[in-house]
């Protein structure tokens, strides 16, 4: 690897942990998986400012834009993403394995938080099951529920008088925000009234 390769992949290096730092600070999940197209903008401009820093230092020219523009970029997307206010969209995950618990008090997690209001679909065998949405849908007709869905925690847990089996093997799908819950919620989310597809939280509150 020549010398400027090994300068921009150390560069590179560098610019990622520092991403993730101000994205942890942020509150979104880190590592980001996938990537966002923001987040991978945002870390290459770092590194490109970071590399074009060095060729300065060392009285080489570099054609097109300084490092100094590269930076002011860089440095107010690392502020926004420190703050919370980069907006990130949300991720799908598809067809997830999930045991159920046994009992109805206890919940079977997810491993994501931040799941997107109705954007739950949980299936045992051949029949899709039906989520609880009466805390943030008071039009849902349906009468008989077979889970409920914590989501800011992401989790679900069985409902009495529900198909759900105790200890049934389900596949789940679902949407996530990369951003998460600020500080500790209650477990269930009790958000009537918000829009579906949306998570009523402190950081769409603003």
């Amino acid at each position: 690897m020549s010398s400027s390769g090994l300068c921009l992949a150390t560069c590179l290096a560098q610019t990622t942990a520092e991403v993730e730092e101000a994205g942890r600070a942020g509150e979104y999940e880190v590592p980001f998986a996938p990537v966002p197209e923001r987040i991978r903008w945002l870390t290459a401009t770092g590194a490109v400012a970071r590399a074009r820093q060095a060729l300065e230092l060392a009285g080489q020219e570099a054609q097109g834009a300084t490092a100094e523009s590269y930076l002011a970029a860089y440095r107010e997307g690392l502020s926004l993403l420190r703050q919370g206010r980069m907006d990130l969209g949300t991720v799908s995950v598809t067809s997830q394995g999930l045991v159920l618990p046994a009992d109805y008090e206890h919940w079977a997690e997810l491993g994501h938080r931040g799941i997107v209001l109705g954007s739950v679909s949980l299936v045992a065998g051949d029949y899709v099951l039906v989520e609880d949405r009466s805390e943030y849908d008071p039009g849902d007709p349906v009468e008989v529920k077979d889970y409920l869905v914590d989501h800011r925690e992401g989790r679900i847990r069985r409902l009495s008088g529900g198909r759900a089996g105790a200890g049934e093997t389900c596949t789940v799908s679902y949407r996530y925000f990369y951003k998460q819950p600020p500080g500790v919620q209650k477990s269930d989310y009790t958000g009537s009234g918000v829009q579906m597809g949306m998570l009523g939280r402190q950081d769409y509150q603003r």
